[in-house]
Formats: structure tokens, C-alpha cells, sequence
């Protein structure tokens, strides 16, 4: 008996203890447009110490991989958890009504009575948070604000001053229209929103980037929510570009010019804007590389106040970009755009410098980060991830042999050692090929084939940058030749034969979305 005593109070403290410790929180901070080279720990040019630190401190998942290579759908496949082919918003499917193939890329978008991981998260008990950049609902309302009156939001002319009151009040009304928007799906507190990239302010003065306004809101929200466990998708816009070093014109804008027209009293949760052009020039980088610098004041801003309300070790923060730089690989199925750097920092259980280098992907997020929550979800949600909840706590074994990729009129299948990429287009454009008609570029010039995208700027620079955009069929050894410079299709009948098959198997698990012979 006096044995058996000591181990059940043993076995009753710890029974109380994990049934109170309290659920870990969870930031999730997507970054927009990043490439590898604006991250100095992977030999970027820049200097971005925080960001730094958190691949010293914690997790670094170096073949981390986004299914499509954009903002909307990429984002959509990190909330939900399902490719963004699967989408049934309403654009999507105005656009791709069921028997057509799917054209993926800027048009998808959350379905209000679909699941996605925040609000399964929100029906648990945390409170929830969104605040940046959106592009993942309403996509009509970004396309109804021009110059006509829509019924959605107010207009203004584009050369508008914010600082006009009345002009500057609709604009605030504007803002608020997407916050609460964006509370419908999944959402208790949202601000600091954009609708979708900056131009869609529709207002040459708000053209420009204010990291303090978002990082302010993302600062109250931390402040809201210290008593619930909580999670927070921290969406910035840095670094959309077209280029960007271009974002230096942000740098030097009157920092009180924000998403909610003008601001008067400004914010104080960053360095001066000058102080991050001094600290960058004593680095001995130019000017252009500054942008780095200030996008990573942000990030260290979220990790230093959670440290200060103590949270630390109960946080679970994540830094990922929404896919590559268009210098690369955006808008292609290449790994310039398709494997970004995840990092994921949590104190006292993320092992300071580890590495994970296994396949994984952005629809393999909502799962693991359910999974870590214990949160079991719904029987009705639909999710293609796999959770990867045992890499963060020091397992090296893979959780998956392949990656599927859909980015425009492109499919792929990614091992850890081949890429094979189709490009089909639908029946009535292959036609128009097959005839020898010719498509208009960006610039004018004449092509054989359409951009794989409906976005022309897209194409335009995925083309330009990649020589094998266009070709039927392409496979590339990601051993010897991770650039993708060498297509070596018609080389290994067996090999090709394989992934075809793969890829054929993938794609006739989307019901009613034709691609050529790989789903007939």
C-alpha cells in the first residue's frame, strides 16, 4: 500500500495537469511574394536578424512546398487544407462550372459554408484573429470597386487625398465593410485588412505598403487575447511587388497613409522608417535591400510582445511565404515558386536549429496545426493534408513520397528525387493550336501557345524567366538539377510511365474537372 500510494498521486497530478494545461496558441505570419534571396540565413543579400534567429531557435522545414504558386489559391490551401482546385466559391465556379477543366490560380477563394481550419479552431474554444493582406473571399467585391458606383463599396476618385474628411470617411467605411466580412468566416476579430493587394484601394496615395498598421492591429489582438488560447493569421503584403526593392517608395511615404485611408494619430509599434534605411546602409547593403529589413522589424515586433505578456512557451509562431518571388517561380509549377522556407519557433518544445528536410506541403498545415491543437475536426470537413505534428517534436521520418501541383493549365507530381510537369490546355484552345492559331503576349509579341495563366503580367514573367513554360511535357531530376534547367523527358520511358500514372491517379480524384488523357 505505501507503495502503491506514491504512484497514484503521482497518476492523479498528472491526470490534472493534462486535463488543464492550457491548449498552446498559434501565429500564423504569411509573408507575400518572398524569395529565398530576401532571407539572409538561406545567403540572401539582406539583413533580416530576427527572422534569423527564428531558424537558429526553432524548426526549419527546408522542403516545405505550396500546391499552386499564387496568392489566392495558396492561401486558400493554408486555411483549409484542400487544394485549390477543390474550391467551390462562387468566382471559382462561375469561372469552372462542374466538366470544365480548372484554370487555378487567382480566383479561389473561401466558401462561407464550407470548413476551413480557423473557424473548426473558433468552434473549440480559441479566440481568432485575422489581420493583412485577404484575396480569399469576395472577389467580386474587388472587381465591382471601379469607377462606377458599386454596391459594395464606396468610391472616389484615384487621385483622391485621404486626408479630405469626407473622402477619407469612405474609406473607413470601405475597411470596416471587409472586417466584418471577413469575421464570417471564421473570424472573431479582424482589422488592419486589405481586400487584396494595394492597387484594389483604388487610390494612388494608399499605393504603398504600412507594415505599422498591420503589425499595431496584430499587437491588439495579442494584448485581446491573453486569457483564451488564440490564433492569429498575420498576412502582410510585403513583399508584392512587381519588384521587390520597388517597395523603397514605401519606406519613404507618410507612414499615417494605411488600408483605412488616413490614420492621424500614427503607430508606434516599429522603428522609424529612416532608422531601418541607416541600419541597412551600415550593413553595407544598398538601399533596395531595405525592404527585407523592415518586413523583419515586423516579425520581431510580434515575437517581442509575445515574449512580454509571457506567452512564449505557450506559442506556437510560424513564418512562411504564400510561394515564391515572380522573379523565380510564381505563377509556375517550378520550385522557385513551389518550395518556400517554413519556419516554426516554440519554446521549450520546438528543439532550438533542428531541420526537417521531408516533403511537405501548405495543405498539410490545417491538419498538423488541429492535430497540435487537439482539436478533432468535423466529420463533414474535407481536408487533403496529412498532419505533420510528430516533425515538430523531433521526428526525421517522412510523411509523404509525392506532392501533387495545379497552377494555371500545369499539373505536376514532386518527389524527393523527380518533377514531372503536364501542361494540357482545354479542348478548345488545344483546337486553336492544333490549327496553328496564334495568342497575343503581355508586351505585344506573337505566341504559339496562351500563358498557362489568365493573368498575362503573370505569364508574361514565367515565361521570360523559365525556357520549358511552354513544353507538353517536362521531367527534371531535383538531385543534380534543382533549377529545373534541363528537361530530360524521353529519356526514361519507365520512370515517366510511373509519375504519369501517379499523376493520372491524383487528378481523377477531382470529380468532373477534365485534364486531357490523364483523367479519361
Amino acid at each position: 500500500m505505501k507503495t502503491l500510494l506514491p504512484l497514484f498521486l503521482l497518476f492523479a497530478v498528472s491526470f490534472v495537469n493534462a486535463e488543464t494545461k492550457k491548449k498552446p496558441n498559434v501565429i500564423l505570419i504569411i509573408t507575400d511574394d518572398q524569395s529565398w534571396d530576401s532571407l539572409r540565413f538561406m545567403d540572401g543579400k539582406v539583413l533580416t536578424p530576427r527572422i534569423d534567429q527564428m531558424a537558429r531557435e526553432g524548426l526549419f522545414l527546408t522542403d516545405f512546398n505550396v500546391t499552386s504558386t499564387v496568392c489566392s489559391p495558396s492561401r486558400y490551401s493554408f486555411l483549409t487544407g484542400r487544394y485549390a482546385g477543390r474550391c467551390r466559391g462562387e468566382k471559382f465556379m462561375k469561372e469552372h462550372p462542374p466538366g470544365d477543366q480548372t484554370q487555378v490560380e487567382n480566383i479561389g477563394e473561401l466558401e462561407p459554408d464550407l470548413w476551413n481550419f480557423p473557424k473548426v479552431l473558433q468552434k473549440n474554444g480559441y479566440k481568432t484573429g485575422f489581420v493583412g493582406k485577404s484575396h480569399v473571399i469576395r472577389h467580386d467585391w474587388l472587381t465591382e470597386h471601379g469607377p462606377t458606383k458599386s454596391a459594395a463599396m464606396e468610391t472616389y476618385p484615384q487621385d483622391a487625398d485621404p486626408r479630405d474628411p469626407e473622402v477619407n470617411a469612405k474609406m473607413q467605411r470601405n475597411h470596416q465593410k471587409w472586417c466584418d466580412e471577413i469575421k464570417r468566416y471564421g473570424f472573431d476579430f479582424a482589422d488592419g485588412v486589405y481586400g487584396a493587394n494595394l492597387k484594389e484601394l483604388k487610390c494612388d496615395a494608399l499605393n504603398v505598403h504600412n507594415l505599422d498598421w498591420t503589425v499595431d492591429k496584430a499587437i491588439n489582438f495579442l494584448e485581446e487575447s491573453q486569457g483564451d488560447p488564440f490564433f492569429l493569421y498575420f498576412s502582410t503584403t510585403l513583399h508584392h511587388g512587381p519588384a521587390p526593392w520597388a517597395n523603397k517608395f514605401s519606406l519613404e511615404a507618410d507612414p499615417n497613409m494605411t488600408g483605412e485611408g488616413y490614420v492621424e494619430e500614427g503607430f508606434n509599434v516599429l522603428p522609424p522608417r529612416a532608422d531601418v534605411l541607416r541600419r541597412n546602409r551600415e550593413a553595407g547593403l544598398p538601399d533596395k535591400a531595405a525592404y527585407a529589413l523592415w518586413l523583419d522589424d515586423g516579425v520581431g515586433a510580434i515575437l517581442d510582445k509575445v515574449a512580454a505578456l509571457g506567452l512564449d512557451e505557450e506559442t506556437l509562431i510560424i513564418f512562411v511565404p504564400d510561394h515564391g518571388s515572380f522573379r523565380h517561380g510564381k505563377a509556375t509549377l517550378y520550385d522557385y515558386g513551389m518550395r518556400i522556407p517554413m519556419l516554426m519557433q516554440w519554446k521549450g518544445t520546438i528543439k532550438r536549429h533542428t531541420r526537417y528536410d521531408g516533403l511537405l506541403a501548405n495543405i498539410d498545415l490545417a491538419p498538423t496545426l488541429l492535430d497540435i491543437c487537439g482539436v478533432t475536426p468535423p466529420d463533414d470537413y474535407a481536408m487533403d493534408g496529412l498532419s505533420f505534428k510528430p516533425v515538430l517534436f523531433g521526428s526525421k521520418e517522412p510523411i509523404r513520397k509525392a506532392i501533387f501541383g495545379e497552377l494555371g493549365h500545369s499539373r505536376c507530381i514532386k518527389t524527393k528525387e523527380w518533377k514531372y510537369i503536364a501542361v494540357r490546355y482545354p479542348t478548345e484552345v488545344q483546337k486553336k493550336i492544333a490549327a496553328g492559331k496564334t495568342f497575343n503576349g503581355f508586351q505585344g509579341e506573337i505566341l504559339e501557345r496562351p500563358y498557362l495563366t489568365r493573368n498575362g503580367h503573370l505569364g508574361h514573367y514565367a515565361a521570360k524567366v523559365n525556357p520549358h513554360y511552354f513544353a507538353t511535357d517536362q521531367l527534371f531530376d531535383m538531385r543534380t538539377d534543382p533549377r529545373e534547367n534541363e528537361n530530360l523527358y524521353g529519356e526514361f520511358h519507365d520512370l515517366t510511365t510511373e509519375l504519369k500514372g501517379d499523376l493520372s491517379e491524383m487528378l481523377k480524384q477531382f470529380k468532373e474537372r477534365p485534364f486531357a488523357e490523364f483523367t479519361q
